[in-house]
């Protein structure tokens, strides 16, 4: 993924969990009632910020090398907007982890032995 797709994608994704959030036209940015969600790049890290009527403050950075994915650091941003403003966190579905188990053994380690 490019630099500037992390933080496209996760205002898109910020944007179909928050139907009231507005992104601004440079697409760093959105604002979500009275909090304004930012996301620039910091060197090889991109940092994602919240401001607002709030005496909260929200940072994170992310290393794309690193992150599990741009829709999980909206989904973290989604959960602290929603409580910032009493609301619940969204239900999400249970993260389905792929089992590496026999991961490094070789396609015949199972074969009985002649």
């Amino acid at each position: 993924m490019e630099r500037n797709e992390y933080i496209e994608s996760f205002f898109k994704s910020l944007k179909s969990q928050l139907a009231d959030a507005k992104i601004a036209k440079d697409g760093k940015s959105a604002k979500y009632q009275n909090l304004v969600v930012s996301a620039n790049w910091s060197n090889d890290l991109w940092e994602v910020q919240v401001q607002g009527d709030t005496e909260e403050q929200i940072q994170r950075q992310f290393d794309p090398l690193n992150a599990r994915s741009s829709q999980a650091a909206a989904n973290y941003f989604v959960d602290a907007l929603r409580r910032l403003r009493g609301e619940e966190p969204l239900p999400r579905p249970p993260v389905m982890h792929r089992s590496i188990r026999g991961a490094g053994r070789g396609a015949s380690s199972n074969a009985p032995k002649a």
